[in-house]
């Protein structure tokens, strides 16, 4: 068989655990690979002449058909003994030629230990053809039927006998549909033995020796008929009326002649190629049996509706409901802020004197606002869990498969009776999901935590990202600008500016001793109590200022940079609250999504090796 129908008969066995083809188990009666690589050269490069490949011709049939008459008929001699009573054949018997006996005698020692014997011959028209008598086919003793079924594993030319009066029998029909199921009909030879019986005139010496008794030829059609249905084939196949006991009469000596001569390399690898064309036909009959199509559309319906249901009744609270409060809640927002703030005032001398001295109220400001205030101490993990039970909570209604009612509500208790109700209304989601079993506690609790985890890790990302892009940047000219607003104003409006002024408001100054006294009242006076009272009130003023600034803007540009976070074409998912969930839910949904997937790219495999092996037959 080709590997490309092995590989999807054994993906569809995983897929449906449908049994093992009668092909495929180990003790089928049908041909192996290593028959077919066999039968042609060595195997290992040589040619047929000087290697020691060799194929085999087979002689099956129940008991008392005639088979070791049939081959000493055929072989000329006797090579195996014949009995009409016991047991009959118990052993393989070979007949080969010598330069062939190694390589056979390894064959037969590993698959009938001790069961076979090999008669020789040096015929060289003969060399790499080996005639076998084998066991009946429907004999009582097991380990009769064990060396038989052995052997056929490895006989590319079966020659299947069967006597005028057990033509009939079922038993060795239902053999050879089984055996045929591994080769081709076309590498098969059918007999019916012992014609002589029918034959009315018994007498020696006719002129016509190879005229059938019209008796014989009517069981010949009968038995070709047979044959054709049990193969399902378009035509009788040709029946060769035989008598072992006469081996000139009938159709035996053209049998003979068609037997003793060695079949070509090119019939021997179109032999092989028409074998691997039926095996292939078995299974592609076997996969046509499974319905995969059907399958695949029962898969994909399924899961369409569990989509439709996870969607409705876990996606609609968590993308409606949770995630637009974690993004929208003031403590959440106010503590993002505030980390970006407290990293760009630490740029602005002073200023981060008033953001130091404010920070205690703000801290008592995120506590009191939103279900973000359990940032301080459950961190994000704290903020997504509180949001995400309570926009699942009541939605939770009592769940008939599990008996979990509101009071339990959750995520957890909508996983769990979720996927209950799609596992009671089909059952194919038990086997699905036997790794990940949702309906339980155990698994729906590492879902919910799952979730919890993600969003957790998306907000902890947007909190570095924001850090990031909002207070990591430097330069040049800016920190000129704000050592200009900082330093620059506390020198100048309580000192440089005051003197400054009252310096130019003196009068035709000469800098003698009356101005020097006005100056140096000038200073005492900036000096004041009263004076430095109002300028560090100004001052006060001025820093606290600058900070509401700073901090208005940085709440501004967090406002813009979470407004893009929260879009759907967002470049970077892991910031995105939304995709976060939506790929959750995807893979509460992965193992239903990838057996419809499997299951329909199956069934167009099969569907397409079909189209190409009736193309090819």
């Amino acid at each position: 068989m080709t590997p490309a129908v092995e590989q999807l008969v054994r993906e569809t066995m995983e897929l449906t655990g449908a049994e093992t083809p009668q092909l495929l188990e180990d003790d089928a009666p049908v041909l192996s690979e290593e028959a077919l690589s066999l039968a042609e050269g060595d195997g290992r490069g040589g040619g047929p002449e000087t290697g020691t490949g060799f194929y085999l011709v087979g002689i099956i049939g129940g008991k008392d058909v005639g088979k070791s008459a049939l081959v000493n008929a055929l072989v000329g001699r006797a090579i195996t003994a014949i009995t009409s009573h016991g047991p009959g054949t118990e052993s393989v018997v070979a007949y080969a030629h010598a330069t062939r006996e190694p390589a056979l005698r390894a064959l037969l020692e590993r698959e009938v230990p001790g069961q076979f014997r090999v008669v020789t011959h040096d015929s060289p028209h003969l060399l790499r053809q080996v005639l076998l008598d084998l066991p009946d086919i429907d004999s009582h003793w097991t380990n009769h039927l064990q060396v038989t079924r052995a052997m056929l594993r490895h006989m590319l030319y079966p020659v299947w006998v069967q006597s005028i009066e057990k033509y009939a029998d079922r038993q060795p029909q239902e053999m050879l549909s089984r055996v045929a199921a591994g080769n081709a009909a076309q590498n098969f030879v059918f007999c019916l033995n012992k014609v002589d019986q029918v034959d009315e005139r018994r007498t020696e010496g006719r002129a016509d020796v190879s005229q059938v008794p019209p008796a014989a030829a009517e069981i010949r059609e009968d038995f070709a008929q047979r044959i054709a249905r049990t193969l399902g084939l378009a035509s009788p196949p040709e029946v060769f009326l035989v008598s072992a006991l006469n081996p000139e009469r009938y159709d035996l000596p053209r049998l003979r002649r068609m037997l003793a001569q060695q079949k070509t390399d090119a019939v021997v690898r179109q032999s092989k190629e028409l074998a691997v064309r039926r095996q292939d036909r078995t299974l592609l009959a076997w996969l046509n049996e499974q319905r995969l199509g059907e399958r695949a559309a029962r898969l994909a319906r399924l899961y369409q509706e569990a989509e439709e249901l996870v969607a409705a009744r876990i996606g609609v609270p968590l993308l409606e409901e949770a995630i637009p409060q974690i993004l929208e809640d003031p403590a959440n927002r106010l503590a993002m802020a505030d980390e970006v703030l407290r990293r760009r005032v630490a740029r602005w001398p002073l200023v981060n004197l008033v953001h130091t001295l404010l920070s205690p109220l703000l801290a008592v400001w995120r506590s009191n606002v939103g279900a973000g205030g359990r940032v301080g101490a459950g961190g994000a993990a704290a903020l997504v869990e509180s949001y995400v039970e309570q926009a699942t909570r009541h939605r939770t209604g009592l769940a008939a498969a599990g008996g979990i009612g509101p009071e339990q509500g959750g995520l957890a208790s909508l996983v769990q009776t979720t996927f209950a109700q799609l596992r009671q209304s089909q059952p194919v989601v038990a086997t699905l999901y036997g790794d990940q079993k949702l309906w339980e506690n155990m698994s729906a609790d590492a879902a919910t935590n799952s979730l919890v985890r993600a969003l957790a890790s998306a907000v902890e990302r947007q909190r570095a990202a924001a850090l990031e892009q909002l207070a990591g940047r430097h330069g040049v000219v800016a920190p000129l600008f704000r050592w200009l607003l900082t330093v620059g104003a506390l020198l100048w409006f309580p000192f440089i500016q005051p003197v400054l002024a009252g310096f130019l408001a003196i009068p035709d100054l000469t800098f003698g001793p009356s101005d020097w006294r006005r100056l140096g009242g000038l200073v005492v006076s900036v000096v004041s109590g009263e004076a430095l009272l109002k300028n560090v009130t100004f001052l006060i003023i001025w820093f606290t200022v600058i900070w509401l600034s700073l901090r208005w803007g940085t709440q501004r540009r967090l406002a813009r940079l979470l407004s893009r976070w929260r879009s759907a074409d967002y470049p970077d998912p892991s910031l995105n609250l939304t995709t976060q969930t939506v790929q959750w839910t995807d893979n509460l949904l992965a193992p239903l999504r990838q057996a419809a997937e499997r299951m329909t790219d199956v069934a167009n495999r099969a569907k397409a090796l079909e189209k190409l092996s009736g193309a090819a037959a």
